[in-house]
């Protein structure tokens, strides 16, 4: 009953926040789409597969359920509670109160970028969010070690084909997903698992159908050029920084995690008490830097030294940690955790070969990073009612903080649509809106020529009205004041 209270507590929390939260960014033209029924929901889809994307089943995902916000609303809470729900399971606790809480804090605890573009923007949400609940049950499912019935069989056949067209990046780690459980059961059983060789062949046909559509090379072609001319050295050189950035740098609540895990592996495994003593102070510096980010990023200093992804000593330190925490992981001989350290680490390491990067692009190795850490933390974590209650605390602050600034965000989009509507009524030639704090939703301030065409149309304004954003009066970052 626990349990049930639990995830019923999240859905409803995650579900008040999202109904708080307004259509922002590309979900403005995506709405227009959608409201135009089933059927122009799945021929645009077709017409971007042949004309600029291969992610058929995320953008069907979205032009059906954008104009139906109060059911994405919902959808989006049960995925997101997925995630939580996938984590226990995966893990199976022995310290049942601290993995729950340190699950939920994936979510709440994630950088508050990744939620604006995974948790509160629609499209952003069903491309790289959705994608995590649906890859992390599909992992339940083969490490459950079941014997699957003819309608699970087709059911993964199937999930392994439909989920390679959600992001280009996922599509490439669920093949190599695939390949990693086959290689494990062939050491372990010394045989070749067929079942997993057809999820295997139905992976690979779902991501080649999505890499080689017309729409996705005729996108390389015209978007990013110059990039795409680079050498495989200069893409390498280029794409380094943010390897380090958004793996470790930008998500705060995974090296801490990390260093807890690392901790008590280095105090197993580490006998030179030399060693073992530098080696501990050694992860503590992942804690500098990402202190450092945040205290750039609140503005409470003006030095981001420690948090540069771009200094080279910063670069060889997060290459050199990531090397060590594998051998730690190696050591331990934990099969979970090491095999969603490695899928984590590979989610943004594919990316080296891609131009676009962003917190949503990192989601996947946030998560699969952080269930790496839990697996061993749970392992080793005593049960402690102090830390149970400071978990306690915690939870509730970072819950109200979300649940005071959407509040603001809601009170603050009534007023804009009352302007709007004003505006509109009146014939007036500008309207004058204020502007959202960066941090939430993505794109929610219509800043450029695109987003500004997306927004007047959504809103019914007339092309030439002009729309001014004039600054906020947010205090303390979550209170709006009129």
């Amino acid at each position: 009953m626990k349990k049930k209270i639990f995830y019923f507590s999240i859905l409803i929390f995650i579900f008040t926040i999202l109904c708080l939260s307004p259509i922002c960014g590309d979900d403005w033209g995506n709405y227009i789409i959608s409201s135009k029924g089933i059927y122009h929901a799945f021929s645009e889809a077709v017409g971007m597969y042949f004309d600029w994307e291969g992610r058929f089943v995320s953008r069907v995902i979205i032009n059906l359920l954008t104009s139906h916000k109060i059911l994405w609303n919902i959808v989006n809470s049960i995925f997101i509670v997925g995630i939580i729900y996938y984590f226990v399971k995966i893990i199976n606790p022995k310290h049942k109160n601290i993995i729950y809480l340190l699950s939920l804090g994936t979510i709440l605890f994630m950088n508050v970028f990744t939620f604006s573009q995974v948790v509160s923007w629609i499209a952003g949400n069903i491309t790289y969010l959705f994608i995590v609940t649906l890859l992390l049950l599909y992992y339940y499912i083969i490490f459950s070690n079941k014997k699957s019935n003819k309608c699970m069989f087709y059911f993964l056949v199937l999930l392994n084909f439909t989920m390679t067209m959600f992001v280009e990046h996922m599509a490439i780690i669920l093949v190599f997903s695939n390949i990693l459980f086959i290689i494990y059961k062939y050491k372990k059983e010394k045989v070749i698992d067929k079942e997993l060789v057809v999820y295997l062949i139905s992976a690979i046909i779902g991501t080649l159908l999505m890499l080689l559509s017309p729409g996705s090379m005729k996108r390389v072609d015209i978007d990013n050029v110059a990039f795409s001319k680079l050498s495989l050295f200069d893409k390498i050189k280029t794409n380094i920084p943010n390897f380090v950035f958004y793996t470790f740098i930008c998500n705060s609540y995974l090296l801490v995690l990390m260093v807890i895990s690392n901790y008590y592996l280095i105090k197993k495994y580490i006998k030179n008490k030399f060693v073992r003593v530098l080696s501990i102070i050694l992860c503590f510096i992942s804690i500098l830097t990402t202190a450092n980010y945040l205290l750039f990023n609140l503005k409470i200093t003006n030095y981001n030294i420690f948090s540069n992804q771009n200094n080279i000593i910063i670069i060889i330190y997060y290459i050199l940690y990531t090397i060590f925490t594998f051998y730690l992981l190696i050591k331990e001989k934990n099969i979970k955790a090491i095999f969603f350290y490695i899928i984590g680490i590979l989610s943004n390491l594919v990316m080296i070969m891609s131009p676009v990067w962003g917190y949503r692009t990192s989601f996947s190795t946030y998560i699969f990073l952080v269930l790496s850490s839990l697996i061993i933390i749970n392992k080793y974590i005593k049960e402690n009612n102090i830390i149970n209650y400071i978990l306690y605390f915690i939870t509730i602050l970072i819950s109200l903080f979300y649940l005071i600034l959407y509040i603001s965000i809601h009170k603050l989009y009534v007023d804009n649509l009352n302007v709007i509507k004003q505006g509109i009524k009146n014939k007036k030639k500008v309207i004058e809106i204020v502007r959202y704090p960066h941090y939430v939703n993505c794109n929610i301030n219509p800043e450029n020529d695109f987003h500004m065409m997306r927004f007047k149309k959504y809103y019914k304004i007339s092309s030439n009205v002009e729309v001014k954003l004039t600054d906020n009066n947010f205090k303390y970052l979550i209170f709006y004041n009129k």
